[in-house]
């Protein structure tokens, strides 16, 4: 065999070792990206802000989403309640935040401070207040809380609740399905969480 057949059989038999090799490394690659996949939930949630229930929950819903992070898409809905004088005017004041991109920081607030607004008697200067606090624009903040497609939202929602089965707040759905015992804890919350994401593994 001459030299220049030498080295042209050592080139073919490096390329086709590199294409092996490439398509091995492909191989694993893919194969890494399925193994690392996360499987992920729905939870849904239905609940009113002068609910004393939904309030206990929130913090414990706020650390599953922490701790979990993509894995629970989470899903929030009004369901004010009629015993609840404040309820559908809260809800309001989150639709109305939400408007500007402030939702989940109206949300927060009106849990953490429930009994504040709740007893005030008159709670709609202090949702402007937390308005002004999130650096919203105040007045398209006070035209969107009193205005009827805001109120046609919050009641559209409780609706879309009741048709599900909703009677009661807070009430959660995972993946459709309606939790009808609620945990007590965040720890029994999470084993729920838990099992349901193993199930999808």
């Amino acid at each position: 065999m001459t030299n220049h057949m030498k080295k042209l059989s050592l080139t073919l038999m490096l390329l086709t070792a590199i294409m092996i090799g490439t398509g091995a490394l492909s191989q694993t690659r893919a194969q890494s990206e399925t193994d690392t996949e996360k499987p992920t939930i729905t939870i849904t949630e239905y609940s009113d802000y002068q609910c004393p229930a939904c309030a206990y929950f929130h913090p414990i819903v706020k650390k599953l989403k922490e701790k979990y992070g993509d894995q629970i898409k989470l899903t929030l809905k009004f369901f004010p309640l009629n015993s609840h004088r404040y309820g559908a005017l809260a809800a309001r004041a989150a639709q109305a935040a939400k408007n500007q991109g402030k939702f989940h920081e109206m949300h927060n607030l009106l849990y953490e401070n429930q009994k504040r607004w709740s007893n005030s008697g008159n709670p709609t200067p202090i949702f402007v207040q937390y308005a002004r606090d999130l650096e919203l624009d105040v007045e398209e903040f006070k035209n969107d809380l009193n205005a009827a497609e805001t109120q046609k939202t919050v009641m559209e929602q409780k609706k879309e609740g009741r048709q599900a089965g909703v009677n009661s707040t807070p009430t959660f759905y995972i993946d459709g399905e309606q939790l009808n015992k609620l945990p007590r804890t965040y720890a029994e919350f999470d084993k729920i969480v838990q099992q349901y994401l193993n199930e999808k593994k």
